[in-house]
């Protein structure tokens, strides 16, 4: 009996989590489960739709919060999961993590999982918004066979807001493909002439558009630096792009960023990086962090959640109070001016990371997690 799988994520944009659950679900296919994939259209649609083997759905789920809209997607959902009848109910992201699970709970699916990549709540809403949110993930649980962290931070979160015991906790990291950003990706003065970048010295970072990002203080920073020929590349996309264009233009700043919108060959745009910038006010475990890390490149990020279990301060980047855009622009004018400390940096950077953020490993621990829940329900 093959063993059906559903995946359930709120919509395919580009991001950490949907690059995640895309490789998932593809590797699963391949080790022969019968995979679904229920989730909404966006940027990564094309490349879900070529995935062999993998059944998908949209639904049309909505970010913001809706209680008449919400209740129409969970009655699609619960229609879905009845129709599939799948053993196992794996989702990722809020949105989907409530709904897909209360749905999976209403159609009695045995095994329910939810990945945690980040959770809703954060230090930066209302007090009233964040208890709302943890109150969901908090009942939420009750219909929960397994919380998969990937950070260890986020279970300590979790079981300071009561969500779930320990029991059900595991913690499985994320993980990238190690071989496509330790390759040699070609000259870095040819693909800076390539991009149209003339400056020595470049500070970039990779990111959605989005007020998690905090992007305004990487525009901030690059003012504060005050570094003659050093150009800033901003690679990612989002509804904040046209206020970042126009923070850019009141500071004079356009000849010296490139906003390169999304890209599929970031590996290669890392490779002319001097240092990687990470402006969030809250993550879970940023794969571009990951991937800056593994191609060598010094990082200075917020010292957030799991971004702290990455970056040691001092040893392969440098750690900031969020809201420190001065102390920020101190340390990446520091590693720029310092070509001792930038090379041992980013030797460091390139050996920071273990088996454990492989991507291939962490499916293979997932897949291990499933069996073993599967025959305890035999």
């Amino acid at each position: 009996m093959r063993i059906k799988v559903v995946h359930v994520i709120t919509r395919l944009e580009f991001g950490g989590a949907q690059t995640s659950t895309l490789f998932t679900v593809e590797n699963l296919s391949r080790k022969g489960y019968e995979v679904y994939l229920l989730t909404s259209p966006g940027y990564l649609s094309r490349m879900a739709e070529k995935i062999p083997g993998v059944n998908l759905y949209y639904l049309p789920f909505r970010r913001e919060i809706n209680p008449w809209w919400d209740v129409m997607v969970l009655f699609l959902l619960v229609k879905k999961l009845s129709s599939i009848r799948p053993h196992i109910l794996h989702t990722h992201s809020s949105k989907a993590g409530i709904l897909g699970r209360w749905g999976g709970f209403i159609t009695r699916v045995p095994l329910i999982y939810h990945t945690i990549h980040g959770f809703p709540f954060h230090d930066f809403q209302p007090l009233i918004i964040k208890k709302f949110y943890a109150f969901l993930e908090r009942i939420t649980s009750l219909v929960t066979t397994r919380l998969i962290a990937i950070t260890r931070e986020d279970i300590k979160k979790g079981l300071r807001e009561g969500i779930g015991g320990r029991e059900k906790y595991i913690l499985i990291r994320d993980g990238i493909d190690f071989s496509r950003f330790q390759r040699n990706r070609g000259d870095k003065e040819e693909i800076k002439k390539d991009l149209g970048i003339r400056e020595k010295w470049i500070v970039g970072t990779v990111s959605c558009f989005k007020p998690q990002k905090n992007l305004g203080d990487f525009i901030r920073m690059a003012a504060l630096l005050d570094l003659p020929d050093t150009g800033f590349v901003m690679v990612g996309d989002g509804r904040e792009r046209r206020k970042m264009e126009r923070e850019i233009c009141r500071r004079g700043m356009e000849e010296r960023f490139y906003l390169m919108g999304w890209r599929e060959d970031v590996e290669r745009i890392l490779r002319i990086f001097d240092v990687f910038v990470l402006t969030s006010l809250w993550e879970g475990l940023p794969k571009a962090v990951l991937e800056a890390l593994t191609s060598r490149i010094p990082v200075v990020a917020n010292a957030v959640d799991g971004v702290r279990e990455v970056v040691r301060d001092g040893y392969n980047g440098y750690l900031i109070r969020p809201g420190d855009v001065y102390g920020m622009a101190k340390r990446v004018r520091e590693i720029i001016l310092n070509p001792s400390l930038r090379k041992r940096m980013g030797e460091n950077a390139g050996r920071s990371l273990g088996e454990e953020f492989d991507i291939r490993n962490m499916v293979e621990e997932l897949e291990r997690v499933y069996m073993e829940d599967v025959k305890r329900i035999k």
